[in-house]
């Protein structure tokens, strides 16, 4: 069977959902039935995730480095490396995906 993402559910929502599903229904079925998810693209959602995240800390880092060299002011170094992180935290938690028209 397979499985198609429709709408602003997460992927990882819905691969989480499934795998809970094949757990739920696991001892209705014939011991010897094997059930095996395939195709699992929640895999590359969570390495997306991870690598934004990495890349974001390192990109705070060295704008914070980048300050602290050329202001050589640790105040101003401090209120950069804090307002960029809430800025993305603020902008991530504020959005909203744009309302899409029916087609039914």
């Amino acid at each position: 069977m397979s499985v198609l993402k429709n709408g602003s559910i997460s992927t990882l929502s819905i691969i989480s959902g499934i795998k809970q599903k094949l757990i739920d229904i696991k001892p209705a079925l014939p011991p010897t039935l094997e059930i095996a998810p395939i195709g699992d693209q929640s895999l590359f959602v969570e390495g997306a995730i991870s690598g934004v995240v990495r890349e974001g800390v390192i990109a705070a880092l060295l704008t914070s480095v980048m300050v602290l060299l050329f202001l050589g002011n640790w105040r101003s170094t401090l209120i950069i490396a804090v307002s960029i992180p809430l800025s993305v935290l603020g902008a991530i938690v504020c959005w909203r995906p744009a309302a899409r028209p029916s087609t039914s």
